[in-house]
């Protein structure tokens, strides 16, 4: 069997504790700072990054609500519109009904007139036809006075109607 040597044993013992001192002096803490560092920048980027993440939300929700903004906008304008195109509507119908009562009534007026007109016309035949008339009676009938008389009566009751 293998006995172990004593000063194997204590070699090796300060062999350990060289290399360990050795170690910590030159290497651990330069493996802890690394570490340490290393920890602080990840521990940054995940605080960066849920900053950012809170941020993205926070500029998320301007948006929407900027969009929502839009939207009632939007619809606002919109009925705005449907109440002007409505409003427009209803002006150009009573333009056009008025136009109308106008074009009826100007064309009532006219009938008058042109009833006037041929009523006028239609005594002024009348005074002719009379006036012939009388001109024959009076040929046949030499009493001047009587016919005269006999056709202003005529004309009164023609020019009368």
């Amino acid at each position: 069997m293998l006995t172990p040597d004593k000063y194997t044993f204590i070699f090796v013992a300060l062999n350990l504790l060289v290399l360990y001192f050795f170690m910590k002096r030159f290497l651990f803490e330069r493996i802890t700072n690394f570490m340490e560092n290393r920890k602080n920048s990840i521990d940054k980027a995940l605080n960066d990054a849920e900053d950012a993440k809170i941020e993205a939300a926070e500029i998320r929700k301007g948006y929407e609500e900027q969009l929502k903004n839009i939207k009632e906008d939007c619809d606002k304008l919109l009925d705005e519109a449907r109440i002007r195109a409505e409003r427009e509507y209803y002006e150009i119908i009573a333009a056009a009904k008025k136009d109308s009562l106008a074009i009826a009534q100007r064309g009532r007026e006219e009938t008058e007139r042109e009833k006037a007109d041929m009523l006028r016309q239609l005594r002024q035949q009348i005074a002719v036809l009379a006036i012939a008339a009388a001109t024959k009676v009076m040929q046949a009938n030499m009493d001047t006075d009587a016919n005269k008389i006999m056709v202003d009566k005529f004309i009164d009751e023609a020019g009368a109607a």
